[in-house]
């Protein structure tokens, strides 16, 4: 069974801000939220590979959820990925993968309901990749809000599931926590998308709303598309992107204030995780011609900022509205209806 230091450790390799973000919440829902979020990134792991073929990657994302289930034997199906990966994925996140039966061990020893809820967001999410790697352009605001869901959003109802079993209280507002829920995970994901763009250029892969066809190989010609994009045209696009996830991440403030007083690490969790994503849009916002993802990035200040004053304010809900309405001013949004975008893209009561 994999040690909670050595989960703690793949954490801080895979991702510094949830490493830095999910020991705010209480025990054990950290524990939970932690290896949740390694499973998640075996999905990623797989879905982001150059060299796996469209096919593959979605026989082995089909065959990942089966392991996750004990449907197959999940240490031979280790052994054939970690080999077909070692050489061509992101090293700390190969490691990972190498250690992913006594990851799994790991989640099994966790209470049934716990297990069903993290096995039910690896089933949808590795779904979800599946069929994109299948349908893989973007063409239409309704595409992104479904690979969004699909990455992202679905991980939004893991953490309400989650807060909801360790706080029951939380389950008297179930109809209208999760939809809130999925527009946290969709703003989150769509502020790395808005930020990461040239990132994901050079790998060949875009998820805005163009048309695009994802392919690694073209990787020169989608950072050619942009590079010649016009400057009005670019900054036209990112807006209309910002306000969107924008207004996701007011949705996500909502979230956290359902959530009650007393559970001051999960508000906490949220509160860091939104606050970091309006500062980096904000960035974004202020220079939309930016050429680099490292332009798009919060300063450290920044974050231990955002730790600070996200925290003191997560004791009141009003003092915490204004701390966003002050953190985020300036920014455009659109207002989201959260239960029309549950109803389109949540699979959740579906698995």
């Amino acid at each position: 069974m994999l040690s909670l230091e050595k989960q703690a450790e793949h954490l801080q390799k895979v991702s510094r801000t949830f490493a830095l973000t999910i020991p705010a919440l209480p025990n054990p829902v950290d524990k939970y939220v932690s290896l949740s979020y390694l499973l998640c990134r075996t999905c990623d792991t797989i879905e982001d590979d150059p060299k796996m073929t469209h096919e593959l990657r979605v026989k082995e994302l089909h065959n990942y959820a089966k392991a996750v289930r004990k449907e197959i034997d999940h240490t031979k199906w280790t052994d054939t990925i970690y080999e077909e990966l070692k050489d061509t994925s992101v090293p700390c996140e190969v490691e990972l993968l190498k250690e992913l039966p006594d990851v799994l061990e790991r989640l099994y020893s966790y209470p049934k309901p716990v297990i069903s809820i993290i096995t039910k967001c690896i089933d949808i999410m590795s779904d979800g990749m599946a069929y994109q790697q299948m349908n893989d352009v973007i063409a239409a605001q309704s595409d992104l809000d479904r690979y969004c869901y699909s990455v992202a959003g679905v991980v939004g109802e893991l953490l309400a599931e989650l807060f909801m079993y360790h706080s029951p209280v939380l389950t008297k507002q179930k109809d209208q926590f999760l939809p809130l829920a999925v527009c946290l995970g969709e703003g989150l994901q769509m502020t790395n998308i808005i930020k990461d763009i040239w990132e994901d250029a050079e790998r060949g892969v875009s998820w805005l709303p163009l048309g695009l066809k994802n392919d690694p190989d073209n990787s020169a010609e989608m950072q050619n598309y942009y590079s010649s994009m016009p400057k009005d045209k670019k900054i036209e696009l990112l807006n209309d992107q910002i306000k969107i996830a924008c207004g996701h991440l007011r949705n996500g403030v909502r979230f956290t204030t359902m959530i009650p007083l007393r559970e001051q690490g999960i508000r906490r969790f949220c509160s860091w995780c939104i606050a970091m994503a309006f500062l980096s849009l904000k960035k974004v916002y202020d220079n939309p011609l930016f050429t680099d993802s490292s332009q798009s990035k919060i300063s450290r200040e920044q974050v231990k900022s955002v730790v600070r004053w996200s925290s003191i304010c997560a004791y009141s809900n009003f003092t915490l509205n204004r701390y966003f309405d002050h953190i985020s001013k300036g920014l455009p949004f659109v207002d989201i209806d959260q239960c029309e975008l549950y109803a389109r893209v949540s699979k959740w009561s579906n698995f």
